[in-house]
């Protein structure tokens, strides 16, 4: 579900302009001021995996997996490489017999992110997927969830779903009917900005019907055969065309079908 969604725009009384940086901090602010007793694990990019924006986190009481790439965490690779020579890394391996798929896994706990001496220490791990056909595929997070072999599946699972999520998510609202595209612009006195949350506001009210609706469901599933746009269509057919007295109406409409009949021609 698209949740607070923060635009990355110029804030009133800044000369700088706006950047994913900035915009997490408002971004996670907003989060703890609104919902301040929700259990939280934020997952983010490599841009992310800094000392501030874990000290922030942590400082909310929520946890984090965050990518850490290579060529943006030298000393964090060189720390484990001699956690390694030095035998103390964490190792762990599963092997997925019915999709044939080989999981590999390299962990340590209490890792320096970077070699400043007020730099944060984390968990990291590093895993390897090598699928049916033998293709490698790989990578690494920090966590401040301890790592061990009855965490690190569940650790992976959840780094991995956050380009699950995102490209879900994205291709919904580009792809469904919602028409929100990627370089939306924030236009002139912030119009696109405000158009682009209402689409937020839209789709999120979609996914709570489509959770806990089930006139919803079985609208979608039946009527639509699991198409939004088809959905859509018949939704603004219906409600342009008929009078009704509530949504339950319109729901009944949507799953049962409206009878067919001769137009009444009001010729008065």
């Amino acid at each position: 579900m698209p949740f607070a969604p923060e635009a990355i725009v110029q804030q009133d009384g800044d000369n700088k302009n706006d950047c994913e940086q900035n915009a997490i901090k408002r971004y996670l602010a907003h989060v703890k001021r609104e919902h301040p007793h929700l259990k939280l694990v934020i997952l983010l990019d490599g841009l992310f995996a800094d000392n501030p924006t874990i000290e922030l986190i942590k400082s909310y009481g929520w946890h984090f997996i965050i990518v850490a790439k290579d060529g943006n965490h030298k000393s964090l690779i060189e720390a484990m490489d001699a956690l390694c020579d030095q035998e103390q890394l964490s190792y762990h391996k599963i092997i997925d017999e019915e999709q044939g798929t080989r999981h590999w896994f390299r962990f340590a706990n209490d890792v320096p992110l970077n070699a400043s001496k007020l730099t944060q220490n984390v968990n990291v791990l590093d895993y390897v997927e090598t699928d049916s056909e033998g293709k490698r595929h790989t990578w690494c997070w920090v966590t401040d969830i301890e790592l061990t072999k009855d965490t690190v599946e569940a650790v992976m699972r959840g780094g991995r779903c956050r380009w699950h999520i995102e490209n879900q998510t994205f291709n919904t609202l580009k792809n469904q009917g919602y028409s929100l595209e990627h370089n939306y612009g924030h236009g002139k006195q912030h119009l696109a900005t405000n158009l682009a949350y209402l689409t937020f506001l839209a789709f999120m009210v979609d996914q709570i019907q489509e959770m806990a609706s089930p006139e919803f469901k079985k609208a979608l599933k039946e009527r639509a055969r699991g198409v939004r746009t088809y959905l859509w269509k018949v939704i603004t057919r219906v409600f342009l065309s008929w009078m009704l007295e509530g949504w339950d109406e319109l729901f009944d409409a949507l799953i049962y079908g409206i009878k067919p009949g001769r137009v009444q021609i009001n010729t008065s």
